[in-house]
């Protein structure tokens, strides 16, 4: 009877993983170095994370099956179509009844850069609209919804199509600052050939961690399998790194 039972808990057990890998979506976009557009596909540190994830969950997942979408398409997305898993989401106050959260993947510290050669002063949040200062950064990204929260006129932000073109145009100074994660920022300057010695952090705009964040009606023991499997993934990578 306790065998029948163990066999029946597991085949359930395996029919949740397979049914929930079916119906979940995988949606990305270009936040280098934790997930970015390769000419084999995506990949990055939080690819590799949640392919781990997957993996000790008992889902079989194919990497190819992530969608690199513009952050404000993913972001809208994520937020209205259920199953849908977004990375890498910083996990603010504002958002967090917005979804569910498997995590964390990574620090993330948020910044307003500014060109070392049109030198920004701050004092407070305040001088970007007394100086008339304009900003780049990403609709829908950390941070522009920071910068609406502590009461920047819209006006002021410049929305760049990427992160790439937002830093271009700090790069060539059409902005006095630029609004984005501090680590990602300075990875795809060097990237694109741009110096990123040009740069230098004059505000931080929030420091929090970076998410798997998934859609709010998605089946929440899911959400738990997935958190389940993530933390014995950190806790292994953990003890590899401690072994070395």
């Amino acid at each position: 009877m306790l065998f029948r039972l163990a066999v029946g808990m597991l085949l359930l057990s395996s029919a949740i993983a397979s049914m929930a890998e079916d119906r979940l979506t995988f949606i990305t976009e270009e936040y280098p170095p934790f997930n970015y557009a390769t000419e084999n596909g995506v990949a990055g540190f939080a690819v590799s994370l949640l392919t781990d994830m997957m993996a000790e969950a008992g889902y079989e997942f194919d990497p190819s099956a992530v969608r690199l979408l513009p952050w404000a398409r993913a972001y809208e997305t994520a937020l209205h179509v259920p199953n849908t898993l977004l990375f890498s989401t910083t996990r603010t106050t504002a958002r967090e009844s917005l979804f569910q959260w498997v995590g964390p993947i990574a620090p993330d510290r948020v910044v307003l850069l500014a060109h070392r050669d049109a030198p920004v002063s701050l004092s407070s949040i305040e001088d970007i609209t007394r100086q008339g200062l304009k900003v780049a950064a990403i609709r829908e990204d950390i941070g522009a919804q920071r910068l609406l929260e502590l009461g920047i006129d819209e006006e002021q932000i410049l929305y760049a199509f990427s992160n790439q073109s937002a830093a271009s145009m700090l790069s060539a100074q059409r902005v006095d600052l630029w609004a984005y994660g501090e680590e990602v920022a300075y990875w795809l300057m060097e990237q694109h050939g741009m110096d990123p010695e040009q740069v230098a952090p004059v505000w931080v705009l929030s420091e929090s961690a970076l998410y798997f964040a998934v859609q709010k009606d998605t089946d929440p023991a899911i959400v738990e399998r997935l958190q389940a499997a993530l933390d014995r993934v950190q806790a292994k990578r953990q003890a590899h790194d401690h072994a070395r």
